[in-house]
């Protein structure tokens, strides 16, 4: 197959039209391209390197761009699965979905599927056409492909509005390497630009987010949906509005509860990496329930050691933000 022939592919894929869809979509769903562009994001950043993208690996990287890509595009009341257009794209030429033993992919069975749980009982991953795969990990050709997806799908103003959210999202990746890099000493070309807020928030988000593998240093919890979505968030231990501080050795990843509590000095750090809890969070009215037993208990770093926070800074934070230890 020619490149060419890709161009018409994308530009005929089968979209629903729906006037739910807003007029940046062409009042048609955007799933099936939206995805395409995550999919080859991920490409040119080496986290897909064969034709064959397994639900099970990479199901977690691919939401975070389809999500982000969804939310530039459409309106916030309404919400969509990662599932759905990795199971319908499989009536586009280009694309074959691989079934799990024992199943069969059939239109009924497709239809059916409306979650990645659901898509996870019908199917393993799905397979590109290798002529596609290779167009794709060329810069130019994918370059091209973005192009034609873009134009053929959305809008004048969709189209800048995802370009400019696809150029965040590059650079959120970009600089997560660089943070990560910077923990490591190794040595890394300076920004001559600065990067934007959602460019650097994103970018601090997943890499510390990754290297916790999802689980709260201070409670341990880690739950992540079938979808990819995570219970913890970034935090940072020395607060960016004062310090512009985003090295890793800055960060921790910790669920929404434990991140309020560390924020409000109710929990922090000791020096000897133990969970510290403030008496004020059991003056009365106030019932902490499980977040007083993690008194004493060691927080869980990332594996790799140079990735864990910086005592000078937890000493900053309990001195300056912790109340009643």
């Amino acid at each position: 197959m020619e490149l060419e022939d890709y161009y018409r592919q994308f530009a005929q894929l089968k979209r629903a039209p729906n006037r739910i869809f807003p007029e940046t979509t062409r009042h048609k769903a955007p799933h099936k391209p939206l995805l395409l562009l995550a999919i080859m994001e991920m490409i040119a950043r080496g986290e897909i390197t064969s034709r064959f993208i397994s639900i099970a690996d990479e199901i977690t990287e691919l939401n975070d761009l389809f999500s982000a890509y969804w939310r530039a595009l459409m309106p916030i009341t309404q919400t969509s699965s990662i599932a759905f257009p990795f199971s319908r794209l499989h009536s586009e030429p280009f694309w074959e979905l691989v079934p799990l033993p024992g199943r069969q992919i059939s239109r009924e069975a497709i239809n059916g599927v409306s979650s990645v749980s659901q898509l996870r009982q019908l199917a393993l991953g799905a397979n590109l056409d290798e002529d596609l795969f290779r167009y794709m990990t060329y810069a130019e050709s994918r370059t091209k492909l973005t192009d034609a997806l873009l134009r053929a799908c959305l809008s004048d103003q969709g189209q800048t509005i995802l370009m400019a959210e696809l150029g965040v999202q590059h650079q959120a990746f970009r600089y997560s390497l660089e943070l990560e890099a910077k923990a490591h000493k190794i040595k890394e070309p300076s920004t001559e630009v600065p990067y934007a807020d959602a460019v650097r928030d994103q970018g601090f988000r997943r890499v510390i987010v990754n290297c916790y593998d999802h689980r709260c240093a201070l409670c341990g919890v880690r739950i992540v949906t079938p979808d990819g979505h995570t219970a913890v968030e970034a935090a940072h231990i020395k607060p960016w509005s004062q310090f512009k501080d985003d090295d890793v050795q800055n960060g921790m990843a910790l669920c929404r509860l434990c991140h309020w509590a560390f924020d409000e000095g109710l929990m922090s750090v000791d020096g000897d990496y133990r969970v510290l809890t403030s008496r004020q969070m059991t003056a009365a009215p106030n019932a902490a329930g499980f977040l007083i037993t993690l008194a004493g208990r060691p927080i869980i770093g990332p594996k790799d050691q140079a990735l864990w926070p910086d005592l000078g800074r937890l000493s900053w934070h309990r001195h300056y933000v912790a109340v009643g230890l």
